[in-house]
């Protein structure tokens, strides 16, 4: 365990070096972490609202409320990139540039990310046989809705997010440094003074903007795609589209959907390809059981469980919460407390933000490998086993655990393969969060020992 601690820090030391001293990272990660506290929150009524037992399920559907409890993770997990459009602007210009104030940048950076949002949807009233068949469906009536899209507000908006963040603080920093302001007279109050003077640099701000939305729109190639968010998407989604629907390839898609997450790009750029074939396949294999006949699709199913979203969420930073059993630092103690109860519920945004996980070296090598390790180990277990009791008709809400959900469509050995998957999350885990909490515990007794020389001088 020392030698593969020495050699994390050797390998990844200079890199989390550079990252803390970098103006952007250091910014990125204090956005990220500026968000905890939302992420948290909205958790909590998470947890309730998609509590994983079906007669709770049925019952808030039942009294109306479900809507609300959506409503709640609209508003909060699912607006994540429009909170870090403000956010990571903010830290910028707080932590780069203190004589300026970040909360203009910040609220010219989600005015910008707002500006890139597509606002118009077209809506068509269909009658006859349209519904089952649209080409021979009479078209009634057409009206133009005026609305942002809520694609884009959330972790699909993220990437864009950052680099809208990014130009604007850059922008608002270089043009005060330049003096393009208003100056007015002392006798102003500051308040007044300080809502007026960056007019001018506003103006600059959203004009530069305004001319990439229409270069999004007018530009060959780039027109193709109507929005930034749908150039980012398709960019990386084309690669994707002839990967076949075997166990191998659903191990590295996976993969490949930790690596876009921490690099914060959402995984569902990666999921909209995969999602396809899953769905063809579950039901292939819902025929055959119901036929009586064998599973087709035995192992795609199998392995899409363990190492999917159900240890803890993307990543299977289960693995990392119970890590985080053994930490000494304040930080990571604290962390656990809060963390824990979602993850165990497959919510690991607090966990992604808090750490955060999101950009940071240390974290890099367990995001992107774990599926792949877990994937194939649970492949190679279950080519050993009998596996003809598995039942495909059972489906559970995606906050079950990966164990409950493989117990009861597989029974007891599917369990101990869900039990190895967690073992295996949190041996890849450990080694590193083992690191940052070392870092962590002696960042905090540097603290204290500062803390404890003012009091003595005072």
């Amino acid at each position: 365990m020392d030698n593969m601690e020495k050699f994390i820090d050797t390998v990844f030391g200079p890199i989390a070096m550079y990252m803390n001293k970098s103006p952007f990272f250091r910014s990125l990660t204090d956005a990220f972490i500026r968000m905890t506290p939302l992420t948290l929150g909205a958790s909590v009524l998470m947890i309730i609202g998609f509590f994983p037992i079906t007669a709770w399920q049925t019952w808030i559907k039942s009294v109306g409320i479900y809507d609300d409890f959506v409503a709640v993770q609209n508003a909060s997990i699912n607006a994540l990139g429009l909170f870090l459009a403000f956010t990571f602007a903010y830290c910028f210009v707080k932590i780069n540039a203190t004589k300026y104030n970040p909360l203009v940048a910040g609220l010219l950076s989600l005015a910008s990310f707002m500006m890139m949002i597509p606002q118009k949807y077209t809506l068509y009233n269909v009658t006859g046989v349209g519904a089952q068949l649209p080409a021979k469906g009479t078209v009634q009536s057409v009206a133009d809705l005026n609305a942002f899209a809520t694609d884009y507000i959330g972790a699909s908006g993220i990437i864009v997010a950052i680099i809208i963040g990014y130009i604007v603080a850059r922008l608002y920093i270089f043009l005060n440094d330049k003096h393009f302001v208003i100056t007015l007279p002392e006798s102003v109050p500051p308040n007044v003074s300080e809502s007026l003077s960056p007019t001018f640099i506003a103006g600059s701000i959203m004009v530069l903007v305004f001319l990439l939305r229409l270069v999004f729109r007018f530009v060959p190639y780039l027109s193709s795609y109507g929005n930034i968010f749908a150039f980012i998407t398709g960019v990386i989604q084309t690669p994707l589209q002839n990967i076949v629907g075997s166990p191998l390839s659903l191990i590295l898609i996976l993969s490949l959907a930790n690596l876009f997450w921490y690099f914060g790009i959402h995984p569902q750029v990666v999921y909209s390809v995969v999602t396809p074939i899953a769905i063809a396949n579950a039901t292939a294999n819902l025929v055959a059981y119901t036929s009586g006949k064998p599973i087709p699709y035995l192992m795609f199913a199998i392995v899409g469980v363990a190492c999917g979203t159900g240890f803890g969420g993307q990543g299977a930073t289960l693995g990392l919460v119970i890590s985080m059993i053994r930490a000494k630092s304040e930080r990571y103690r604290e962390m656990f407390k809060l963390t824990s109860i979602p993850s165990l519920f497959n919510i690991n945004e607090p966990l992604i933000f808090g750490m955060p996980i999101i950009l940071n070296p240390l974290f890099f090598i367990p995001m992107a490998i774990g599926p792949l390790v877990m994937g194939l180990s649970a492949w190679g277990m279950a080519s050993l086993v009998d596996l003809t009791n598995y039942n495909p008709t059972i489906a559970f809400p995606w906050t079950t655990p990966a164990p409950i959900t493989m117990f009861f469509r597989g029974g007891l050995t599917l369990l101990l393969i869900s039990i190895v998957s967690l073992a295996i999350s949190v041996v890849i885990w450990y080694p590193f969060f083992k690191i940052a909490d070392k870092k962590a515990l002696e960042e905090e007794a540097q603290l204290a020992a500062i803390e404890s020389e003012n009091l003595v001088t005072e």
